[in-house]
Order: structure tokens, then C-alpha cells, then sequence
């Protein structure tokens, strides 16, 4: 009797209990006076789904696509007149906040030992944390300002129990011998399309997908549900490249093809099991030996 006691017990407290993923946003952010001499200028403001529309001029549709599930926003003021606006995404997922953090990414950010990634920019500083995106922007530059920043996102940082790890696909630039930079995280075409356009519907229906550089070339990997929808998805796209305007030259080579875009640069395309796998830069004999690089890594998971 008391075993069942116990059992339901448990069960109760484990359904009534606040796990993180039931904190509401807003309270993430800082009361009036956690960060010294720093006040909430007006209100937090909260947009979930289509509102995100009201708050974010032409750059809703990514976030909604990556998985919001709502944003928290609110500037703050100091006796100087100097504010700070901070941003909080609550994505759908730990991927969906990877992914959304990796796309805001460029390469001119420093990376800095907060959260589980972040990177540190002119007048603004990047966080990522489990299911959360955060964005820090000070209305000017200067070192005062930064140190304020990273204080807010210190602040922030230890309230979210969560930690977050990359999708799994991101094994497939472990290539020893090669520095693959600026990796993007895709989960859709807007994703896709705010990195390389491949032109309507050539490159579609993929479940996850990978960019980089390295050097001055394209790495590209797209995951499908299986196999089988990883060769209908490849055979639409050497139909749709090969018809392309943006594109010439059209090669079939072993079980890929070439293309070459109008600077004369060849995209080589080859898929593998469920994976179609792009390199942008070089041709088809020089791609050999990365396809098998990323196939080995691929094989992996």
C-alpha cells in the first residue's frame, strides 16, 4: 500500500510542479535595480505567433518558422539617458534556438564563455541557452556599455536551468584538415533562402539542413525523413537545376551532378542515404574526398 502511495505521490507532484519549460519569459528578465542604476523604461512587452508581425518588420517569418513560441522584449534606462534593449526568443525547441542563434550569427562575432554559445559584436552581444535566443543591444559603443550587456546576460544566464547541446547533424563538419566557419543551422526554405537561393523549390522538403565555409567555398548538407524521400526530393532537384536560369552546364557525374552558377563556379551535388550533399566552389573531383569526409561523420548517427 504505501509503494502505491508513494508512486502516486510522485505522479502528482510531477504534474502540479513548473518545470522550465512552463517559466514564462517575461520573468527572465531583470526587475527594476538587479542591474545597478538600470530601470524598465516602459513595460515588458510579449508577442506570440502572427503579433510577432508587430515587433519585427520583414524578419517575422524566420523566427516563425525556426519554432517561436513567444518573445519577451523590454528596454531598460539609466540616469544618463543610455538604454539597453533586451530580447528574449523562447523557441519550440533546443535545435530551433541553435538554429535561430547561428543564422543572427556573422563572423565578426567574439565568442564569450556564457550560456551555451554567444558571441560578443560592436553594440550588441548574442546568447544562446536551451530553448532561448537572447539579444542585448546598447544604443551606443563603448566599453561602459558592453560591460553592461554581458552584466544583463549574466544575470539572465543562471535562471535557465536548461542546457542546451547542437543538433546531432552538426557531426557532419567535424572534417579533420578542414576549418568549416560560420555554420548555419536550417530547418526550412526562409532559412535557406536567407543564406543561398538554389532558385524556387530546386532544394525543398528536407527536415534539417547545414551550411558553412570554408575558404572561400559552400558546404551544404539536407536531411530527409528516409531514403527513399531523400531521392524523390534529389531527382525533383536535378530536374529543377538542370532547367534552371541561374545555373548552367549541367553534368551528370557518377550518382551526382554539376552545375555552374554565372561567376563559373561548380556546385557539386551528390546525395547519400537520406542526405543530399552540396559543395559550392570546386569541382567534382576535388568534392571526392570531402563527400567522404561528411559520409563518414554521417554514418556515425
Amino acid at each position: 500500500m504505501l509503494k502505491y502511495l508513494l508512486f502516486w505521490n510522485l505522479l502528482f507532484f510531477s504534474i502540479i510542479s513548473p518545470g522550465q519549460h512552463q517559466v514564462e519569459t517575461q520573468s527572465l528578465l531583470p526587475e527594476n535595480g538587479i542591474v545597478p542604476n538600470w530601470n524598465i523604461k516602459d513595460s515588458i512587452e510579449t508577442y506570440k505567433g502572427e503579433d510577432l508581425f508587430m515587433y519585427i518588420n520583414g524578419g517575422a517569418d524566420v523566427y516563425l518558422e525556426y519554432g517561436l513560441e513567444e518573445v519577451a522584449t523590454v528596454r531598460y534606462l539609466n540616469y544618463l539617458n543610455n538604454n539597453i534593449l533586451v530580447d528574449i526568443y523562447k523557441m519550440s525547441s533546443i535545435d530551433a534556438a541553435y538554429g535561430i542563434f547561428t543564422l543572427a550569427s556573422t563572423s565578426k562575432g567574439k565568442p564569450l564563455d556564457i550560456g551555451d554559445q554567444s558571441l560578443l559584436y560592436d553594440y550588441y552581444f548574442d546568447l544562446w541557452k536551451g530553448p532561448y535566443f537572447m539579444r542585448f543591444t546598447a544604443n551606443k559603443k563603448d566599453n561602459g556599455m558592453i560591460d553592461t550587456l554581458l552584466f544583463f546576460a549574466k544575470t539572465i544566464d543562471p535562471k535557465i536551468s536548461i542546457k542546451g547541446k547542437k543538433p546531432q547533424l552538426t557531426n557532419a563538419f567535424l572534417l579533420p584538415g578542414f576549418e568549416i566557419r560560420n555554420v548555419k543551422y536550417i530547418t526550412g526554405i526562409i532559412g535557406l533562402n536567407n543564406i543561398f537561393n538554389f532558385g524556387h523549390g530546386s532544394i525543398a522538403g528536407f527536415s534539417e539542413g547545414l551550411f558553412g565555409k570554408w575558404e572561400d567555398k559552400s558546404l551544404f548538407v539536407f536531411s530527409y525523413r528516409d531514403d527513399r524521400k531523400c531521392r524523390e526530393w534529389f531527382a525533383s532537384a536535378k530536374g529543377k537545376m538542370q532547367m534552371s536560369k541561374k545555373f548552367s552546364n549541367y553534368t551528370v557525374v557518377d550518382d551526382g551532378f554539376t552545375v555552374t552558377d554565372k561567376s563559373g563556379n561548380y556546385l557539386c551535388f551528390k546525395p547519400y542515404k537520406k542526405y543530399i550533399l552540396i559543395i559550392k566552389g570546386i569541382g567534382w573531383e576535388e568534392s571526392k574526398p570531402v563527400f567522404e569526409q561528411m559520409q563518414n561523420n554521417l554514418d556515425k548517427f
